[in-house]
Order: C-alpha cells, then structure tokens, then sequence
C-alpha cells in the first residue's frame, strides 16, 4: 500500500520516525500542516522538541505553516517529491520560520526509501573491492 501523509503524521505522532533522533537541538517549535484537498483544508499541528513530536489537530499559534495540496503531500510521503524543490516549485508555501519548515521537511520527507547519500555509496563499493582485492586468486 503506498504511503500517505495520514499515515507519515501517524508514525510522526508515536515518535515511530527514524529521523526524530537527527533533528537539530534547535529545531523547536510549533508548524501547522495545511492540507488542501476536495474543498476543504485538514489542519494538523506538529510540535517538535527535543528529538520528539506531537501531532494533534488544535494547537497554539504555529511558528511556521506548511500549506500544499494532498497529492503532494501524498507523493512527498512515498518518497517521489521532496520538500525542497516542491517549496522552489511552489507546489507548497512556507509562511513563518522557514528554518524550522525545511528541518521538519527533510525529516518527515526523507526522499525516497532506497536513496543512498553519495558518500555512503562510495563506501560500500569500497569495501566491496576491497575484499574482492583479498580474494585469493583462481576462485
């Protein structure tokens, strides 16, 4: 089943995403997601704190506002969209501490699942040489 916003807040909300433990220790606040879809906007606050979130649908007044559409969102969920340039796109606005927005975007928006950074790549096809190299020969 492909992933959905719902289902990212959801694991959000239990603290059941991998990326909770990378967020800067400045990277404290209150965003409010604005989800835009079938004539009605869905509201959801997210406060962040010390490697942990809390998801709810009230909250006090939002540090920053993340506004876009559901398909975006949706996609960004599964990894085909990142935060970035959909925010250079406009496919979702930023109002508030954009700081703050872009950290909590990387974080719930990773990109996708079997990405590698290009410094870990390097290294494991380095190690894969390296004991290619060890091999004795003729085998």
């Amino acid at each position: 089943m492909a992933d959905s916003i719902g289902e990212h807040l959801d694991r959000l909300g239990r603290n059941q995403n991998p990326g909770l433990k990378d967020l800067p220790a400045w990277a404290r606040g209150i965003i409010r997601l604005d989800i835009r879809g079938d004539e009605r906007v869905d509201q959801w606050f997210i406060t962040l704190e010390k490697g942990k979130a809390r998801v709810s649908r009230t909250g006090r007044e939002p540090d920053a506002v993340i506004c876009a559409g559901r398909p975006v969102l949706d996609q960004m969920a599964r990894g085909e969209a990142k935060f970035s340039p959909s925010f250079f796109r406009n496919d979702l606005i930023v109002e508030g501490d954009l700081r703050l927005a872009d950290a909590f975007g990387r974080l719930l928006f990773p990109g996708p699942p079997m990405a590698h950074h290009p410094r870990d790549f390097v290294r494991e096809e380095g190690a894969k040489r390296d004991r290619e190299d060890r091999k004795p020969p003729g085998r």
